[in-house]
Protein backbone atom coordinates (compact mmCIF):
# COMPACT_ATOMS: atom_id res chain seq x y z
CA UNK A 1 0.00 0.00 0.00
CA UNK A 2 1.38 3.40 -0.64
CA UNK A 3 1.40 6.14 1.75
CA UNK A 4 -0.35 9.47 -0.10
CA UNK A 5 1.75 12.04 -0.90
CA UNK A 6 0.95 15.78 0.87
CA UNK A 7 -0.02 18.22 -1.06
CA UNK A 8 2.83 21.26 -1.03
CA UNK A 9 1.71 24.87 -2.40
CA UNK A 10 4.16 26.93 -4.72
CA UNK A 11 4.31 29.96 -4.92
CA UNK A 12 3.74 31.93 -7.94
CA UNK A 13 7.27 32.59 -9.08
CA UNK A 14 8.14 28.79 -9.25
CA UNK A 15 8.38 28.32 -12.82
CA UNK A 16 10.86 31.24 -13.23
CA UNK A 17 12.85 29.37 -10.06
CA UNK A 18 12.88 26.79 -11.71
CA UNK A 19 13.91 28.06 -15.25
CA UNK A 20 17.22 29.83 -12.92
CA UNK A 21 18.73 26.70 -11.94
CA UNK A 22 16.94 26.88 -8.48
CA UNK A 23 17.19 24.16 -5.80
CA UNK A 24 14.00 24.00 -3.97
CA UNK A 25 13.41 22.35 -0.58
CA UNK A 26 9.98 21.98 1.47
CA UNK A 27 8.94 24.62 4.07
CA UNK A 28 5.95 24.18 6.29
CA UNK A 29 3.91 22.97 3.12
CA UNK A 30 5.50 25.30 0.68
CA UNK A 31 7.89 24.25 -1.90
CA UNK A 32 10.30 27.07 -1.70
CA UNK A 33 14.11 28.06 -3.38
CA UNK A 34 16.29 26.97 -0.94
CA UNK A 35 19.07 28.08 -3.11
CA UNK A 36 20.26 28.50 -7.00
CA UNK A 37 23.11 27.40 -8.51
CA UNK A 38 25.94 29.92 -7.85
CA UNK A 39 25.04 29.92 -3.70
CA UNK A 40 28.57 32.44 -3.06
CA UNK A 41 27.29 34.69 -5.95
CA UNK A 42 23.85 35.02 -3.79
CA UNK A 43 25.63 35.44 -0.46
CA UNK A 44 27.91 38.12 -1.80
CA UNK A 45 25.20 39.91 -3.13
CA UNK A 46 23.56 40.21 -0.01
CA UNK A 47 25.62 42.94 0.77
CA UNK A 48 24.88 44.93 -2.81
CA UNK A 49 21.60 43.72 -3.98
CA UNK A 50 19.47 40.68 -3.35
CA UNK A 51 15.96 39.68 -4.26
CA UNK A 52 14.10 36.77 -1.99
CA UNK A 53 10.80 35.56 -2.86
CA UNK A 54 8.63 35.62 0.62
CA UNK A 55 5.49 35.18 -1.32
CA UNK A 56 4.69 31.81 1.11
CA UNK A 57 4.56 33.84 4.41
CA UNK A 58 1.25 34.26 6.13
CA UNK A 59 -0.27 37.54 5.46
CA UNK A 60 -3.39 38.67 7.38
CA UNK A 61 -5.89 41.94 6.42
CA UNK A 62 -7.54 43.79 9.34
CA UNK A 63 -9.97 46.17 8.75
CA UNK A 64 -13.08 48.15 10.32
CA UNK A 65 -13.50 50.60 13.21
CA UNK A 66 -11.47 48.23 15.42
CA UNK A 67 -8.58 48.58 13.70
CA UNK A 68 -7.15 51.82 16.35
CA UNK A 69 -7.78 50.15 19.28
CA UNK A 70 -5.72 47.02 17.61
CA UNK A 71 -2.87 48.56 16.82
CA UNK A 72 -2.83 51.05 19.66
CA UNK A 73 -2.65 47.79 21.89
CA UNK A 74 0.33 46.09 19.64
CA UNK A 75 2.47 49.35 20.46
CA UNK A 76 5.27 51.02 18.33
CA UNK A 77 5.39 52.60 14.87
CA UNK A 78 1.80 50.35 13.75
CA UNK A 79 -0.11 52.44 16.44
CA UNK A 80 0.13 55.49 13.92
CA UNK A 81 -0.40 55.33 10.18
CA UNK A 82 1.92 54.11 7.55
CA UNK A 83 4.05 52.83 10.57
CA UNK A 84 5.80 49.21 11.20
CA UNK A 85 6.09 47.27 14.14
CA UNK A 86 7.73 44.52 15.14
CA UNK A 87 5.81 42.26 16.93
CA UNK A 88 7.06 38.60 19.44
CA UNK A 89 7.84 35.98 16.97
CA UNK A 90 9.15 38.45 14.19
CA UNK A 91 5.74 38.98 12.98
CA UNK A 92 5.37 42.58 11.60
CA UNK A 93 2.19 44.88 12.14
CA UNK A 94 2.08 47.66 8.72
CA UNK A 95 -0.44 49.82 9.65
CA UNK A 96 -1.92 51.35 6.25
CA UNK A 97 -4.74 53.68 6.82
CA UNK A 98 -6.63 54.57 9.94
CA UNK A 99 -9.07 51.10 9.25
CA UNK A 100 -6.85 48.92 7.59
CA UNK A 101 -3.81 47.09 9.36
CA UNK A 102 -1.72 44.30 7.83
CA UNK A 103 0.10 41.75 9.88
CA UNK A 104 3.02 40.26 7.97
CA UNK A 105 4.66 36.56 9.07
CA UNK A 106 8.32 36.65 8.35
CA UNK A 107 9.04 33.24 7.73
CA UNK A 108 6.25 30.44 6.57
CA UNK A 109 7.04 28.68 9.95
CA UNK A 110 4.53 31.35 11.28
CA UNK A 111 0.97 30.44 10.41
CA UNK A 112 -2.20 31.96 9.70
CA UNK A 113 -3.36 31.11 13.51
CA UNK A 114 -0.46 33.11 15.36
CA UNK A 115 -1.36 36.29 13.17
CA UNK A 116 -4.99 36.10 14.55
CA UNK A 117 -3.69 35.64 18.02
CA UNK A 118 -1.20 39.13 17.61
CA UNK A 119 -4.55 41.81 18.06
CA UNK A 120 -8.13 41.06 18.37
CA UNK A 121 -11.23 42.78 19.17
CA UNK A 122 -14.62 43.50 17.76
CA UNK A 123 -14.92 45.82 14.79
CA UNK A 124 -12.68 43.90 12.84
CA UNK A 125 -12.89 42.20 9.47
CA UNK A 126 -10.26 39.54 9.07
CA UNK A 127 -8.89 38.41 5.99
CA UNK A 128 -6.49 35.98 4.66
CA UNK A 129 -5.20 36.96 1.78
CA UNK A 130 -1.41 35.04 1.74
CA UNK A 131 -2.41 33.46 -1.72
CA UNK A 132 -3.79 37.05 -2.83
CA UNK A 133 -0.38 38.67 -2.34
CA UNK A 134 3.55 37.88 -3.52
CA UNK A 135 5.73 39.09 -1.42
CA UNK A 136 9.61 39.84 -2.23
CA UNK A 137 12.37 41.04 -0.27
CA UNK A 138 14.99 43.26 -1.21
CA UNK A 139 18.46 43.62 0.25
CA UNK A 140 21.61 45.41 0.27
CA UNK A 141 22.86 48.76 0.15
CA UNK A 142 21.84 49.59 -3.50
CA UNK A 143 18.16 49.26 -2.38
CA UNK A 144 17.48 52.92 -2.81
CA UNK A 145 19.42 53.32 -6.35
CA UNK A 146 16.76 50.21 -7.34
CA UNK A 147 13.78 51.78 -6.03
CA UNK A 148 14.44 55.23 -8.02
CA UNK A 149 14.12 52.99 -11.40
CA UNK A 150 10.59 51.16 -10.65
CA UNK A 151 8.55 53.21 -8.46
CA UNK A 152 7.32 57.28 -8.28
CA UNK A 153 7.55 56.98 -4.53
CA UNK A 154 9.94 59.87 -2.96
CA UNK A 155 11.74 56.87 -0.84
CA UNK A 156 14.39 59.70 0.94
CA UNK A 157 14.63 59.10 4.37
CA UNK A 158 12.69 61.74 5.41
CA UNK A 159 10.10 60.75 2.89
CA UNK A 160 10.08 57.21 3.65
CA UNK A 161 12.03 56.29 6.78
CA UNK A 162 12.90 53.12 8.21
CA UNK A 163 9.35 51.32 10.05
CA UNK A 164 7.22 52.63 7.70
CA UNK A 165 4.70 51.73 4.54
CA UNK A 166 3.21 52.99 1.63
CA UNK A 167 1.04 52.05 -0.93
CA UNK A 168 2.42 52.90 -4.52
CA UNK A 169 3.27 51.22 -7.78
CA UNK A 170 5.99 49.12 -8.48
CA UNK A 171 6.70 48.91 -12.75
CA UNK A 172 3.71 50.60 -13.25
CA UNK A 173 1.71 47.62 -10.45
CA UNK A 174 0.01 48.81 -7.05
CA UNK A 175 1.84 47.76 -4.46
CA UNK A 176 2.47 47.83 -0.98
CA UNK A 177 6.37 48.65 -0.30
CA UNK A 178 7.54 48.46 3.74
CA UNK A 179 11.05 49.55 5.13
CA UNK A 180 12.17 48.15 8.02
CA UNK A 181 15.66 48.47 9.48
CA UNK A 182 17.68 46.31 12.04
CA UNK A 183 21.46 46.88 13.32
CA UNK A 184 23.04 44.16 11.18
CA UNK A 185 21.18 45.17 7.80
CA UNK A 186 18.78 47.57 6.24
CA UNK A 187 15.86 46.14 3.58
CA UNK A 188 12.27 46.73 2.03
CA UNK A 189 9.50 44.26 1.29
CA UNK A 190 7.18 44.70 -1.73
CA UNK A 191 4.15 43.04 -2.29
CA UNK A 192 1.62 42.80 -4.96
CA UNK A 193 -1.12 40.55 -6.46
CA UNK A 194 -0.31 37.31 -7.03
CA UNK A 195 -0.90 36.71 -10.25
CA UNK A 196 1.46 39.63 -11.89
CA UNK A 197 4.00 38.54 -9.35
CA UNK A 198 6.45 36.93 -11.84
CA UNK A 199 5.73 40.11 -14.10
CA UNK A 200 7.25 42.86 -11.34
CA UNK A 201 10.01 40.01 -10.48
CA UNK A 202 10.94 40.01 -13.69
CA UNK A 203 11.20 43.98 -13.93
CA UNK A 204 12.91 44.14 -10.53
CA UNK A 205 15.42 41.83 -12.06
CA UNK A 206 15.92 44.41 -14.99
CA UNK A 207 15.90 47.03 -13.92
CA UNK A 208 18.53 45.74 -10.97
CA UNK A 209 20.86 44.14 -13.79
CA UNK A 210 23.02 47.54 -13.75
CA UNK A 211 23.59 47.33 -10.06
CA UNK A 212 24.49 43.40 -10.30
CA UNK A 213 21.33 42.31 -8.67
CA UNK A 214 21.11 38.84 -7.84
CA UNK A 215 18.14 36.04 -6.57
CA UNK A 216 18.67 34.73 -2.61
CA UNK A 217 17.13 31.44 -1.35
CA UNK A 218 16.30 30.66 1.96
CA UNK A 219 19.51 29.52 2.88
CA UNK A 220 21.15 32.58 2.16
CA UNK A 221 18.32 34.83 3.72
CA UNK A 222 18.74 32.83 6.86
CA UNK A 223 22.42 33.93 6.87
CA UNK A 224 21.44 37.54 7.63
CA UNK A 225 20.47 36.67 11.51
CA UNK A 226 17.86 38.77 11.30
CA UNK A 227 14.34 38.59 12.90
CA UNK A 228 12.13 40.49 10.23
CA UNK A 229 13.42 38.85 7.40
Amino acid sequence: MTQALSAVARTPLHHWHAAHDAVFAQRDGWQVVAQYANQEHEMEARSNLALADISATAKLSLRGKGVLAAAQGLGGAAAAPRGVSLLHGGILACRLTDEHLMLLASNSSISLVELQQCCGGPRLVWDDVTSAYAGFLVVGSRTDDLLRRLTPLDIRPGAFPANSCAETSVAGVEALLMRWAEPAISFLRIYVSWDLAEYVWTRIMEAGEELQIAPMGVVALAGLGTKSA
